[in-house]
């Protein structure tokens, strides 16, 4: 807890931002009032500059910005601040807010997309970070909702015959907006139920076209929807579709990340990309983990990290899940030391005690019945808080878990960090009602003893593991 002096000093410095935001919105505006969209860009240049130094002060800004613009006179800008708001609040792991104001840009947005590209793609933008930080959150039906909101807004905006990369091609920016969120779609659509989202998968699929690579290139924008149906294809354990969509979304992400941002409101551009690429690429990896082609899942991971770094920094909580296996992989090739620094990271970027986990799973259990059903999901939040999904902390505490059992005289370690695994498991829905041994396998995996699993795969983007389908 904080001092009281201090706590005084930073309710002071909280008022200077406050007042200095406004300052900044009231010259902003009354310098350009006849062109009020190139006004909002201003504020938002002006606040992305500060993200780092004053991340406080920049979505104050943006919050004064808000009350200076009408979603009814001026769409577009209001929803420009509402989006950049809601990509610092993420970029903060905060998103709960992130959601609440990317929410509401969709819905501003989406009263001009039928005659606007740039509208389509704003609706896109917000829906997506929308959507995304439900799924973080673990709020998974919510972000189904949100998802077909967010499609359902852009299909106006889709051609006639909207179908394969002639269609990309020759899309308008709105068409490749709808594209993208029917990614959105399928995904979310498979977190709350596998067994009947192979409709928006084929629905993704037949809109991308028979070659993803060429629906890339034509539209690069599209590779975060390539990437989507990559994953989504690996998990229904169809790999060679797999590899020839992620290959198609890293290649398109790299050229298109490659370009230097206008203005430093491009910020978020060059972080999507740099997400969507290391993405694809942690995806190929988990392909070549899968046929136990270590050496080369190893060289794509290494990759991903360089990219998620370039979009999150050294010290980003997005970075837990490729740590995790990449400690896996070295754990499999009898690198023993190196897998466990590699946990052990992962586990400080999540700020993951094994004790504090069971401390507080325990006090949680004291509580009267009616109270626990009020805060059911309390490890949901402690994981969203931490910056990624529960089946995330998971899947790493279990990985742990299975290196320390094949050690010498380490079993009080694994028990506690199986203890944390099953705790965030259970948290996370079971991944779809499974037993963590019969996804990840049990405590002689690592020896070559009993069922393989059917595995998981992560999403560093979403920051969340998904289930694949068993005997893929």
């Amino acid at each position: 807890m904080l001092a009281p002096a201090n706590m005084s000093q930073t309710l002071l410095l909280r008022g200077q931002y406050h007042r200095c935001a406004a300052m900044v919105a009231m010259r902003s505006f009354s310098g350009a009032v006849s062109a009020s969209s190139s006004a909002v860009d201003q504020m938002i240049d002006y606040a992305m500059g500060q993200r780092k130094t004053n991340p406080d002060m920049a979505v104050d800004v943006l919050m004064s910005g808000l009350s200076y613009t009408s979603p009814q006179a001026d769409p577009i800008g209001n929803a420009q601040l509402h989006l950049s708001i809601a990509q610092l609040e993420a970029d903060r792991n905060r998103w709960a807010n992130a959601h609440a104001q990317a929410s509401s840009g969709l819905r501003v947005s989406a009263q001009s997309v039928a005659g606007s590209a740039a509208a389509a793609e704003l609706a896109y933008a917000s829906g997506s970070l929308a959507t995304r930080a439900l799924l973080v959150m673990g709020h998974d039906s919510e972000a189904r909702s949100l998802a077909s909101e967010c499609e359902a807004a852009l299909r106006a905006t889709a051609p006639p015959a909207a179908a394969g990369p002639q269609a990309a091609s020759s899309s308008t920016g709105g068409s490749a907006a709808h594209i993208r969120s029917l990614g959105l779609l399928a995904l979310a659509a498979r977190t709350v139920a596998a067994a009947s989202a192979d409709g928006e998968v084929d629905a993704l699929a037949s809109a991308l076209g028979s070659d993803p690579a060429a629906a890339t290139r034509a539209e690069r924008s599209l590779a975060d929807a390539a990437q989507s149906l990559g994953l989504l294809r690996a998990l229904q354990g169809r790999t060679q579709e797999a590899e020839v969509a992620l290959a198609a979304a890293a290649e398109a992400a790299a050229a298109e990340r490659a370009e230097p941002a206008a203005s430093t409101s491009g910020w978020a551009r060059e972080q999507h990309n740099c997400e969507v690429e290391a993405d694809a690429l942690t995806g190929r990896a988990q392909l070549l983990m899968r046929s136990r082609e270590w050496g080369e899942a190893e060289e794509l991971l290494g990759a991903a990290l360089k990219a998620a770094e370039a979009a999150h920094g050294e010290r980003s909580p997005s970075l837990a899940p490729l740590l995790t296996l990449l400690g896996y992989t070295y754990s499999r090739s009898a690198r023993v030391t190196f897998a466990e620094g590699l946990f052990r990271e992962a586990a400080k970027l999540l700020r993951l005690d094994p004790s504090r986990v069971h401390q507080q799973q325990s006090q949680q259990e004291q509580q009267p019945a009616e109270q626990q059903q009020q805060s059911a999901s309390p490890l949901l939040r402690t994981a969203a808080d931490s910056g990624v999904h529960a089946s995330a902390v998971a899947v790493l505490a279990w990985r742990y878990a299975q290196l320390l059992w094949v050690l010498p005289n380490r079993g009080g370690e694994a028990a506690r960090w199986e203890g944390c695994a099953r705790q965030f498991w259970a948290a996370s829905g079971g991944l779809a009602g499974r037993e963590i041994e019969a996804m990840l396998g049990g405590e002689g995996h690592l020896k070559g003893e009993g069922p393989e699993g059917s595995g998981v795969m992560f999403s560093t983007r979403f920051r969340r593991a998904w289930p694949c389908s068993p005997n893929p």
